[in-house]
């Protein structure tokens, strides 16, 4: 292979950033522990050896199994960055992969997959001041948004209002390149576009808008003036508003963190490698668990919202933001926290069906005296018109 200089590399790839980060994350584990130091020599190493290094790496693994270092849940995905590398430099069938494989632990139950109630979010939200941490949980709470969003840009321009019921909503474009804006993914969505990107529609419910619109209006107040490109939750604070700084996904997971370590109804329990409830998984499974138990809303459409890409529907299926809303409402009153929105939300729904009921009763009585004339004549009666 000594006669191949053109390699294709990870960072030149289609692939997702954050996939890029957890190959080369995966590839810097393999060199430290193997012979090979660089994607070059890797991709130059002869199959024979480099089948024996693999071998031994495999083995390397089950060791840091067998101590608790490592799930074995994990020892598949450290060959991720590898295979990648090999078969997009023409290497595809240069390694017998199933003796490595037979070598790979049996997998494990996970855990964590628990979800946050709403009781418990009510306890973040209790225990901290800050307008920007409570937005911030409320977005985790209606998003579902999953690990690693925060990672991806999260701008002004990625969010516009929603109508319902009296209420607004904004509707939030996730996994949008930084360029990428709502009109562009509406035009895609109406023309069908299978090609349309890895950006969807999540929805914040009039609760969880409410306390964005709060946080928006006290930056404003400290001095910053939000634009198209500024990002939805800034890292920065009243002294650095001039060029504000997006909330990383680490940011996020240390902010929620700190919040439910403080706070003792909230203690997890640890089984194996992680906690019953994960800190940012819990928001999400919480909000599929809703969506999904709600049966009025079509479920296509809640893999979609949550950005699910499942079989045909998941790649033939572009639904606009309009039909993504229209089943997101649904959902509103099981994701809202508050007992009292909860409550007037209610009240809001029982108005407007009443008031449906009252515009419909008019013709309901003449659609009924209708079907009544129509009978009597059919039995001979005479009606005076």
């Amino acid at each position: 292979m000594s006669e191949l200089t053109d390699y294709i590399t990870i960072k030149e790839s289609n692939l997702s950033n954050a996939t890029k980060k957890d190959y080369d994350f995966r590839l810097s584990q393999f060199y430290r522990f193997s012979p090979i130091t660089s994607d070059n020599e890797l991709i130059d190493c002869p199959s024979e050896e480099l089948q024996k290094i693999l071998v031994s790496y495999t083995r390397h693994l089950i060791k840091r199994v067998s101590t608790g270092d490592l799930s074995a849940n994990t020892v598949p995905k450290m060959f991720r960055g590898i295979r990648w590398l090999l078969n997009s430099n023409y290497r595809e069938n240069d390694i017998k992969w199933k003796p490595i494989e037979a070598l790979f632990p049996k997998e494990v139950k996970r855990s964590g997959f628990k979800a946050w109630t709403t009781e418990q979010i009510a306890l973040m939200l209790e225990n901290t001041n800050n307008s920007r941490n409570k937005a911030l949980i409320h977005f985790q709470a209606s998003t579902g948004a999953r690990v690693g969003i925060h990672d991806h840009p999260l701008l002004m321009k990625h969010l516009t209002m929603m109508e319902w019921s009296g209420h607004g909503c904004y509707a939030v474009l996730l996994y949008a390149d930084s360029d990428e804006t709502v009109e562009e993914k509406d035009l895609r969505d109406k023309q069908d576009d299978v090609q349309s990107g890895d950006s969807y529609w999540s929805f914040l419910t009039p609760e969880a808008t409410g306390y964005l619109d709060k946080y928006f209006l006290e930056r404003k107040r400290d001095g910053e003036s939000l634009d198209s490109n500024s990002p939805i939750f800034s890292k920065d604070g009243p002294k650095s508003r001039l060029n504000p700084t997006q909330l990383s996904d680490l940011n996020v997971t240390s902010i929620l963190f700190r919040i439910i370590n403080d706070i003792p109804e909230l203690k997890r329990t640890k089984k194996g490698r992680r906690h019953d409830v994960q800190i940012n998984h819990g928001f999400r499974k919480r909000m599929n668990t809703i969506l999904k138990l709600e049966s009025k809303i079509n479920s296509n459409i809640t893999e979609k919202i949550l950005g699910h890409k499942n079989g045909l529907d998941g790649v033939y299926l572009t639904p606009t933001r309009q039909e993504c809303f229209k089943e997101f409402v649904k959902g509103i009153d099981q994701l809202t926290i508050s007992d009292t929105n909860r409550k007037q939300i209610e009240i809001t729904r029982i108005k407007q069906e009443k008031s449906e009921l009252e515009r419909k009763i008019p013709d309901l009585v003449n659609q009924a005296v209708k079907r009544i004339k129509s009978e009597l004549q059919q039995e001979g009666w005479k009606i005076n018109q």
